[in-house]
C-alpha cells in the first residue's frame, strides 16, 4: 500500500507513451524522490519501450509491474461481473455520453445522414463485441473498471488511479464517463488509430478478391468469368443467407444455417447462399448437393470455395473507393473526430455500393443473417433499401438483457418471443417488423429423441444410472479480455473426477467449441479421456467452426442438463424448452438476468458441491426436490408457441415476401402484406414495430 502516491496504470508502454506523457508525468508528481515504492502498471508493452523503462525506472522508487488480470475475477462492489456489466449496462451509459458530445451530433444532425448510416457510426465507436480490439470504447471502459478493481483490491483508494489510456476518439465522453464511476484520472497518451485500419475495411474486399485472382495466376487456373454473369440473369427473385459453418442441407436435426428453408415451403430457386469461410469452403460436393434443390451457391472470396467459377469476381468497387482511398489519406493528418466521422462514411458508402451490386446482379431481395455485432449490417440494410429489398435477422441466441453493442437496424427480426420487442428497444434498435415465431430450433426436438436414446443406451450398458448433459460456453484465448480457460477446466474438472469417482454416474459433454477442447483443457483433458474409457462419458465433438449437434439432442440423453452461463443462457433454454430438468451455474453474479425469476439452488447454482448434492437429495427423495430443474414459470415466455414450428413461420414469412417481389409490388407493399398475413395466422400480437427507447412495443400490425 502507498498512502501518498496513486496507483499508475498503462495500457500500452511504448517509447513515445513512456518519453511523451508517462515519465513526465511521475517526474511531476514527485515519483522519483518518493519514500514509499510507487507502483506503475502496465497491460501491453511494446519490446523496445519495455527495456527502456526497465532501465530508466533502475535505482527508483518506481515498481514496474505488468498488470495481470483474470476477466473471470473482475467483480464491481456489487458483485456483477465487469464484463457482464460494461456490455450489457454501462454501454449504455457510455453511448448516452458519446451522443451528446457535439462533433457527432452536429455531423449527424446536419449530414442529412440515414437511420442506417446513424447506427453504423455508432457502432463503429463501439467495435464489435470483443474487448481485447483497441481504439474502442468498449475496451477503455473495460480497462478503466479493471484498474479501478486493482485499486480496491491494493486498498489504495487514498487517491484516484493515474490512467494513460491509448489516445481515442470521442476521448471526452470517456472522460466524462470515468467522472461518473469511481475514482480515476485518465491521462490520454500515445496516438489515434492509424488511418490503415480504415482502408483495410474499405479496400478489403477488392484486395482479397485481387490476391485470388493472383494466387489462381501462379497456379495457371485463371479463366474468364464471364460465365458467372451469364447464369444468373434472369433469375427470380432471391434470398440470401450467409453460411457460417452449419451445412447439413439434408440433416434438420442438426443445426443448418439452411433451418428456415427444410421447414418451410419456400422454393430452392428462391435461395442463394454465400460462402466466406476458408475454413469451410464452398466445394464440388456442396455445390451439386445443393443445386439438387435449385439453390445458387455463391462464394464472395477464391479462398471460401474450390470451385473458382462460383466466386463473385465481377468488378468491386475498387476504382471508387480509390478515390475515398486518397481522401482517407489525405485527412489522415488530422486524425481528428470529423476526419474520422468522414472517413467511416466513406466506408459505409462503399460497403453500400459493393452489396447493391450483388443485390442487383444476383436479384437478391431478401438478405437474412443473425450476425448484427458490427455495423455491416447497416450498409447492407441501406444497399437493400436503394435496391427495393429487405433485411431479415433472425434470432440465434437467448437475449435476456438488452445491450447497445447488439442493436441493429433492420426490416425485419424473426424474434423467439413477443418480450424481444422490449429488449431490441432498450439497445436503441430500430426495426420495422419484430416477428415473433417462437424458438427457432425448436423442429429439431422431436428428431432427435432416437439418436439421444442410443447414447443413452450406451451409457446405461456401461453401468451409469444417472446421467448428466453439460454445456461450455467456450472460452477466451487471453483471460484478460474475455471468460479465460481456467473456468473452463473447474467446471470439467469437477464433473470428470465424478465420473470417475462414482461408477453409477454418467455424463454427456456438449462443448460450445470443440475444436482442439482437449488441448484448451491442459491436465483436465487427461481426465477427459480417462472418464471417456469409463464407458459412462460421451462427448459430441462434431463441427467445424461451433458445435454441429442440437443441445436438445445432448440434453435428451440424460436425466438432468446443466448449463455454464446464466447471461449467455441458450443452450439451457433450449433443452428446458425441449422438456428436460435443466439448471444452470451462475460464476458471475448476473442476478438481473430475467432467468433469476426461476428459483435459487432449485434452478440457479453458484457452487458446484451445492449442484451436486441438491441433485442427489433430488433423487433420493420419494417425489425429488420441489421445483428442482423446473422452468415452468418461464416456459410461455420464452416461447409463446412450443409447437415445434418455428423454423416453418419464418420460412414461410420469407416466401410470402418472395412471391410479393416476384408479383411486381413495391417493398413497402410486400412487407405490410407479409405482417399482415402473419397477423391473421397467428394473432395480431405476434408482429409489432420497435423504435428507441420505448417502454413497450407500439402497436400491432
Amino acid at each position: 500500500m502507498n498512502d501518498a502516491l496513486p496507483l499508475y496504470f498503462i495500457e500500452t508502454l511504448t517509447l513515445a507513451t513512456w518519453l511523451g506523457t508517462v515519465w513526465p508525468r511521475l517526474r511531476r508528481d514527485g515519483c522519483l524522490s518518493a519514500i514509499s515504492p510507487v507502483r506503475v502498471f502496465f497491460i501491453d508493452a511494446g519490446a523496445c519501450g519495455l527495456a527502456l523503462t526497465r532501465a530508466m525506472v533502475r535505482g527508483t522508487p518506481i515498481q514496474l509491474e505488468r498488470f495481470d488480470f483474470d476477466a473471470a475475477q473482475l467483480h464491481d462492489e456489487a458483485g456483477k461481473l465487469i464484463w457482464l456489466r460494461i456490455y450489457y449496462e454501462d454501454m449504455a451509459v457510455a453511448r448516452g455520453y458519446l451522443e451528446r458530445q457535439p462533433g457527432l451530433r452536429e455531423y449527424l444532425d446536419g449530414s442529412g445522414s440515414s437511420q442506417n448510416l446513424r447506427t453504423y457510426l455508432v457502432k463503429q465507436v463501439l467495435p464489435g463485441a470483443l474487448v481485447s480490439i483497441k481504439h474502442g470504447l468498449w475496451r477503455a471502459l473495460y480497462l478503466l473498471h479493471a484498474c479501478l478493481w486493482k485499486q480496491r483490491q491494493e486498498s489504495a483508494t487514498g487517491h484516484p488511479a493515474v490512467m494513460f489510456f491509448d489516445r481515442r476518439l470521442w476521448m471526452q465522453a470517456l472522460v466524462e464517463y470515468a467522472a461518473r464511476v469511481g475514482s480515476g484520472v485518465i491521462v490520454p497518451a500515445a496516438t489515434l488509430p492509424a488511418a490503415r485500419s480504415i482502408l483495410a475495411r474499405l479496400l478489403g474486399r477488392d484486395l482479397l478478391l485481387i490476391w485470388g485472382k493472383f494466387e489462381r495466376l501462379l497456379r495457371g487456373e485463371f479463366t474468364v468469368l464471364a460465365a458467372q454473369s451469364a447464369r444468373v440473369s434472369g433469375s427470380p427473385p432471391g434470398v440470401a443467407l450467409q453460411y457460417y459453418g452449419h451445412f447439413n442441407l439434408t440433416r434438420p436435426q442438426h443445426y443448418s444455417d439452411f433451418f428456415f428453408w427444410q421447414l418451410s415451403e419456400l422454393p430452392g430457386r428462391n435461395l442463394v447462399v454465400f460462402f466466406d469461410l476458408p475454413q469451410d469452403p464452398l466445394d464440388a460436393q456442396r455445390q451439386a448437393e445443393l443445386a439438387e434443390h435449385g439453390i445458387r451457391g455463391i462464394a464472395r472470396r477464391y479462398q471460401a470455395t474450390s470451385l473458382p467459377a462460383t466466386c463473385i469476381s465481377a468488378p468491386t468497387a475498387l476504382l471508387r473507393n480509390s478515390w475515398a482511398a486518397v481522401q482517407i489519406l489525405a485527412g489522415a493528418m488530422r486524425r481528428d473526430e470529423k476526419w474520422w466521422l468522414q472517413s467511416e462514411a466513406l466506408v459505409f458508402d462503399a460497403l453500400k455500393t459493393y452489396w447493391k451490386r450483388i443485390f442487383a446482379e444476383h436479384n437478391i431481395k431478401v438478405f437474412t443473417t443473425w450476425f448484427r455485432y458490427t455495423g455491416d449490417h447497416c450498409a447492407i440494410a441501406e444497399a437493400l433499401h436503394e435496391t427495393g429489398g429487405a433485411l431479415a435477422i433472425y434470432q440465434r441466441s437467448y437475449e435476456g438483457n438488452a445491450t447497445v453493442q447488439a442493436a441493429l437496424s433492420a426490416d425485419i427480426l424473426f424474434a423467439f418471443s413477443s418480450n424481444a420487442a422490449q429488449v431490441e428497444a432498450a439497445a436503441q434498435s430500430q426495426i420495422g417488423y419484430c416477428v415473433t415465431t417462437g424458438y427457432l430450433g425448436d423442429h429439431r426436438f422431436a428428431m432427435v429423441r432416437q439418436e439421444a436414446q442410443q447414447v443413452r443406451d450406451v451409457l446405461l450398458g456401461n453401468g451409469a444410472q444417472y446421467i448428466a448433459t453439460y454445456f461450455d460456453e467456450s472460452s477466451f484465448p487471453d483471460p484478460r479480455w474475455g471468460l479465460g480457460i481456467s473456468r473452463l477446466r473447474a467446471h470439467y474438472a469437477f464433473l470428470l473426477e465424478r465420473v470417475l469417482r462414482h461408477a453409477d454416474f454418467g455424463l454427456v459433454l456438449k462443448p460450445k467449441t470443440p475444436r482442439a477442447l482437449r488441448a484448451r483443457l491442459g491436465p483436465v483433458g487427461e481426465v477427459l479421456d480417462l472418464a471417456i474409457a469409463t464407458g459412462r462419458c460421451h462427448i459430441f465433438e462434431d463441427g467445424v467452426v461451433q458445435g454441429a449437434i442440437a443441445p436438445a439432442q445432448a440434453a435428451w440423453v440424460a436425466d438432468i442438463a446443466i448449463h455454464s452461463s446464466v447471461a449467455s443462457g441458450t443452450a439451457g433454454v433450449e433443452a428446458a424448452l425441449a422438456g428436460v430438468p435443466t439448471v444452470l451455474m451462475d460464476d458471475d453474479g448476473w442476478t438481473i438476468s430475467p432467468l433469476y425469476r426461476l428459483e435459487k439452488n432449485r434452478v440457479i447454482f453458484d457452487d458446484w458441491e451445492a449442484l451436486w448434492h441438491t441433485w442427489r437429495d433430488h433423487r433420493a427423495r420419494p417425489g425429488g426436490v420441489p421445483g428442482f430443474g423446473a422452468w415452468s414459470a418461464l416456459l410461455d415466455e420464452l416461447d409463446p408457441f412450443r409447437d415445434g414450428r418455428a423454423a416453418e413461420r419464418m420460412g414461410t414469412y420469407l416466401k410470402w415476401l418472395i412471391e410479393g417481389f416476384e408479383r411486381g409490388l413495391p417493398r413497402e407493399a410486400v412487407l405490410a402484406d407479409a405482417a399482415e398475413r402473419y397477423c391473421r395466422a397467428w394473432g395480431p400480437d405476434k408482429v409489432t414495430s420497435v423504435r428507441p427507447a420505448m417502454a413497450t412495443a407500439s402497436r400491432p400490425y
